[in-house]
């Protein structure tokens, strides 16, 4: 009699991402651990962009990629993405010894561990193994057996929090990589040398009030930037920078956005009091604020700073434009650092960084 039953549709099957095979990247002792998601958008390109993606401390990387937006612009514009996971680890810094030392408690990327500056040729072994896999999946690993090439020149990072702290670390030390960036609610590269500092000196916390989460005020003029980010090592590479700051936020020293300004104006050899662009941001004039800096003749901004007026520690997302879908706001008992605030930053972003092209 089954035949008398209606035969329900087939439904394309929905790209999911996969675990980049482990063998493939140098995890430099770490406990980092990566998926890729190719969408068939990206398949249809032939040759597509990549984005590298890292999400912020207490969440997961499929979690944030799916919540962010940032499916979202992948599956519209066809680009191909790369999650890094950290582990949750308890133990982490407790000085256990052996693989209790890899992780964070909190699951946050590790972007200040360094033993020295990278003028001395130290990175932080995650940066490092970041890199390391972004060379597995520019090689093709990853990407299935119908996968798109990746276009080596096309290759971007962005995160939230900790994981824009990390992103900040990989535009640094290895700027030969990445054509751009784009760093929500972030803190500068070399704000501090480890983890354990990183909430005194680069102005975060989690429990402490608004008004006790500050930045070190010293020793972030133009000269100390360029000199943290100087080239010397690495003469090819000038990625593009994007900036996003809410202004309310108590986790993250709002005043870190002048910093970062600070710090790639300066790697780009730009002044940071004089902006190129100065005004509201179009895709949200009412509660965002845009300076934009680039030399002279340059047919796009190399850095730009966006304040959200009023908004926490949160990534952005804007779930009331069916026509242009921005991420969910997903029910939990804790806090994911999501937010619909009526902007959608991974759109913004993705322009920023010529994903859309």
């Amino acid at each position: 009699m089954s035949w008398l039953l209606p035969v329900a549709a087939a439904q394309p099957q929905q790209a999911m991402p996969v675990e980049l095979p482990a063998g493939s990247y140098d995890a430099q002792g770490t406990a980092l651990s990566a998926l890729v998601y190719v969408p068939d958008s990206a398949r249809a390109r032939g040759k597509a962009p990549l984005l590298v993606l890292l999400h912020g401390c207490e969440q997961d990387a499929r979690t944030f990629f799916e919540d962010s937006g940032w499916k979202d612009m992948a599956d519209a514009h066809g680009f191909v993405a790369l999650l890094p996971a950290q582990k949750h680890n308890l133990l982490s810094m407790v000085g256990t010894g052996g693989f209790g030392r890899y992780g964070n408690p909190l699951g946050c990327f590790n972007f200040a561990d360094r033993l020295n500056s990278p003028l001395k040729g130290f990175v932080p072994s995650e940066a490092a193994a970041i890199a390391s896999m972004v060379g597995a999946v520019v090689s093709g690993k990853g990407l299935g057996a119908n996968g798109p090439a990746v276009d080596a020149e096309r290759v971007s990072v962005t995160g939230l929090s900790a994981g824009a702290g990390m992103a900040a670390t990989l535009l640094a030390d290895f700027p030969q990589v990445f054509a751009g960036g784009a760093l929500f609610a972030g803190v500068p590269a070399l704000c501090a040398q480890s983890m354990q500092s990183a909430a005194s000196l680069c102005g975060i916390s989690v429990s402490r009030g608004c008004a006790e989460v500050k930045a070190r005020s010293g020793g972030y003029d133009s000269r100390e930037w360029a000199k943290a980010v100087q080239r010397a090592q690495h003469p090819a590479g000038r990625p593009r920078v994007l900036i996003v700051q809410g202004t309310a936020d108590c986790t993250v020293d709002p005043q870190n956005a002048l910093y970062l300004t600070n710090q790639w104006t300066a790697f780009h050899g730009l002044k940071a009091d004089a902006p190129a662009v100065i005004g509201q941001e179009p895709s949200w004039p009412e509660r965002a604020v845009r300076q934009g800096y680039a030399p002279a003749g340059a047919n796009a901004l190399w850095v730009e700073t966006v304040l959200l007026k009023d908004v926490g520690h949160v990534m952005p997302i804007d779930t009331h434009n069916p026509q242009r879908p921005c991420g969910r706001v997903r029910v939990s008992e804790t806090k994911t650092y999501i937010e619909d605030v009526g902007f959608c930053g991974a759109a913004l972003a993705a322009g920023f960084l010529q994903l859309e092209q």
